[in-house]
Order: C-alpha cells, then sequence, then structure tokens
C-alpha cells in the first residue's frame, strides 16, 4: 500500500481494529433477548459493553498495523516533543502522564484520528498547517477529549437499548462516524431513518462535547484556547477563497458557524494562555524536511523564507534550510547554520 493512500486505508483499519468488537457484541446478544438493554452490566456504564482494556488492545492493534504498513513516521525528537504536549494535556485532565500514545502518520493531509484506548494518530500535514503550539495543541486537545469521554464505548453502551438489527447499524454508522460524522448519519439512512437520525445527533453530540472538554483542557494547561476556532476558521476560509477540496480535517470533523461561535463564547472568560514554542516551529521545520519528496527542493523553499524573513521564528527556518541542506548531501553549506 503506497503512502499516498493512507487517507483511504486508515478507515479501513480503523474498522478492521474495531470489527472484533463489534462481532462479540453481535455474538453476545446472538442467543438473548432481541433487546440488547437485557445483557449484564460488567462494569461502569461506558464501559459495560468495551471495557478499558478490551479499547487499549484495539488500538495497540491499529498502532501495529499502521506500523507493518510503514504508515508510522518514527522520528525521536519530533515524537518527543508531541508526546510532552500530550502529556501536558493529560495531566490539565487530570490524568496520569503518558496516558495517551501519541503518534504520526506519514500522511500530507490535515487531520487527525482518535482511536481506541486513548491511541491518538496526528497527520504530519496537520503540523505542517498549524502556524503555533497553540493550532496544533487544539486539534490534541479535541481528539483526546473523545477518548477522555469515551465517546466510542459510549457509543456501544447506547446500542444496548436497541434491537439487533438496529444496534448492529448503529455500531456500524459509528464506526464510519470515526473519520466522518456526517457520512456516519448517511449510512443509515436507507430504511433506518429513525435510528439514523438517532445517530446523527449522538455523534454531533460528541463533536460539541470534544470542543467543550478541548478547549477547557488548553486552557487549564497554559496554552491558548484561541487556537482551536482560529485553526477551524482558516481552514474553512481557504477552502472557500480558493475553492479546493475541503481539507479532510474539516471533511472529518465538519465545522459549523455555530460550532465556532460556541467555541469563541467559551474561550471569552477563560486566560489567554501561550500561544506559541520555538520547541513547535522547530518540529515543525523538520516534519516539513523529513516529509519533502525532494530535500534541495526543501532546502529552496527555506532558504527563500530566511532570506525574506515570512517564518513565524527566523531560528527554526535556519534549522530547516540546515537540515535540507544535510539532507541533500550539502553539509559544507549546512554546518554554519547550526552553530
Amino acid at each position: 500500500m503506497g503512502l499516498r493512500n493512507v487517507a483511504t486505508a486508515l478507515p479501513a483499519l480503523l474498522r478492521r481494529a474495531l470489527r472484533g468488537a463489534l462481532c462479540m457484541l453481535l455474538a453476545l446478544g446472538a442467543g438473548a433477548a432481541p433487546v440488547l438493554g437485557a445483557l449484564p452490566d460488567i462494569g461502569d456504564p461506558a464501559g459495560s459493553l468495551v471495557p478499558a482494556a478490551s479499547e487499549r488492545r484495539l488500538g495497540e492493534a491499529l498502532l501495529q498495523e499502521l506500523r507493518r504498513k510503514g504508515l508510522v513516521l518514527e522520528d525521536a525528537p519530533s515524537q518527543a516533543y508531541l508526546r510532552g504536549l500530550a502529556d501536558r494535556l493529560a495531566v490539565a485532565a487530570g490524568a496520569p502522564a503518558r496516558s495517551f500514545t501519541v503518534f504520526l502518520v506519514r500522511d500530507r493531509s490535515i487531520n487527525a484520528f482518535a482511536a481506541p484506548g486513548g491511541f491518538i494518530g496526528v497527520h504530519t500535514g496537520l503540523i505542517r498547517a498549524a502556524r503555533t503550539e497553540s493550532e496544533l495543541a487544539a486539534v490534541l486537545a479535541h481528539e483526546m477529549a473523545h477518548v477522555t469521554q469515551r465517546h466510542l464505548a459510549r457509543t456501544f453502551e447506547e446500542a444496548r437499548r436497541l434491537s439487533l438489527p438496529a444496534a448492529a447499524a448503529l455500531l456500524a454508522a459509528a464506526l464510519i462516524g470515526t473519520q466522518n460524522p456526517d457520512a456516519g448519519g448517511a449510512a443509515l439512512a436507507a430504511g433506518m431513518a429513525g435510528v439514523a437520525q438517532h445517530q446523527i445527533n449522538f455523534t454531533r453530540a460528541h463533536e460539541r462535547e470534544a470542543d467543550r472538554v478541548g478547549v477547557e483542557l488548553l486552557a487549564r494547561a497554559g496554552l491558548s484556547p484561541e487556537g482551536m476556532p482560529r485553526f477551524f476558521e482558516r481552514l474553512a476560509r481557504e477552502q472557500r477563497l480558493y475553492g479546493r477540496e475541503p481539507p479532510e480535517f474539516l471533511s472529518t470533523h465538519p465545522v459549523s458557524a455555530s460550532r465556532i461561535a460556541d467555541a469563541r463564547a467559551r474561550i471569552a472568560a477563560l486566560p489567554a494562555g501561550h500561544e506559541d514554542s520555538l520547541e513547535f516551529q522547530l518540529v515543525r521545520a523538520r516534519i516539513e524536511v523529513l516529509t519533502a519528496p525532494e530535500p534541495a527542493a526543501a532546502a529552496e523553499r527555506f532558504r527563500k523564507t530566511v532570506a525574506r524573513g515570512t517564518h513565524p521564528s527566523r531560528e527554526a527556518a535556519r534549522y530547516g534550510l540546515a537540515l535540507a541542506l544535510l539532507r541533500a548531501g550539502d553539509a559544507a553549506e549546512a554546518v554554519p547554520l547550526l552553530r
């Protein structure tokens, strides 16, 4: 599977990793009454069908599959930065550090996704598109909120109240909805309009909750909550102005004007927080070079950026130029830039 196909592969891999849980659910209900609510409780309401340990195994299986396909960017400095940012948000959420496993996905599209068990995939294209640390942290906080609020497990719990056929449809839509909430509802339209509308409402409620929890996490972590609405607005504005296909993030996380307005209303009473960091800009430059098809072309782009002084961080721009030159085999020009 080529790297260019990762955008198509990820939903399939997510569905494959979760298919076992769906089969288990249906098997549990096959010999029981047609209403899943008759199944016994085996834990807290959100985890009665998908215990935390099982979610963790599902997430580990997904990450293993992505690594096997060569879709994970294994870069120690970038990974260390991302892990530190995730730990900062985790502590703000009242969870221990290392509660989340955050990894980089080799994909130039602007997106991120939450998988079961605290696993969060961040596309390299998202880091390149974010202009400040708070914008990257906003997306990370949104995805972490999906995990802390156990939205997938809650979808399974909701399915217990339905008949088996309706539950199967609801869960199938939920798997699609992990990548596109609107498509998740649309998948149910044929013959199950009532359940479809229920799932649409259920998933939109999850998105609103992730927004709310996400901006609160940013504020508690000392990061600017303004990063969330600003990043969403810029993506939507660029799509409108240039007539492009919407960024993948907007396709999988549809952002309405009301959602942006809600986010702005919430942050009005929150502290401003820290907007950016040199470490983020260094990692952003590093990822741009590591994912560039031609190091020489990347070096030329950074050379122009340094000359024009248009990069948010001169140090990061010089670092990006030096790294690109090293990868292009020009150590003589690169080494002085690193001094």
